[in-house]
C-alpha cells in the first residue's frame, strides 16, 4: 500500500506477533512495506481489510449520489453565454 499519508489514517495498521516470544507490536504497512511474514497476524489483517472495503464502498456510493445530484442541477440551470 502506498497511500502517501505515511502513518496518519491508520487504515493500514497491522498487528505483528513474534513467533518466538509472543510479543505483540503494530506497524503501518504504508510506511514499512518489507515485513517478516512469520510475524504478520493474517486473521487481523483480513479483518482490517474488510473494514476498509466497507468504508470504500460507502464513500463510492456517496460520491456517486453527489455527482448525480450535481449533474441534475447543472442540467436544470443553463449557463449564461458571455
Amino acid at each position: 500500500m502506498q497511500c502517501m499519508m505515511k502513518q496518519v489514517c491508520a487504515q493500514c495498521l497491522q498487528r505483528h506477533v513474534d513467533p518466538k516470544t509472543g510479543k505483540e507490536k503494530f506497524v503501518f504497512s504504508c510506511f514499512n512495506q518489507d515485513q517478516p511474514l512469520d510475524e504478520v497476524d493474517f486473521t487481523n489483517l483480513r479483518a482490517r481489510l474488510r473494514q476498509n472495503t466497507v468504508v470504500e464502498k460507502m464513500t463510492n456510493l456517496w460520491l456517486t449520489r453527489l455527482l448525480a445530484k450535481a449533474n441534475a442541477v447543472e442540467a436544470e440551470v443553463p449557463l449564461r453565454a458571455s
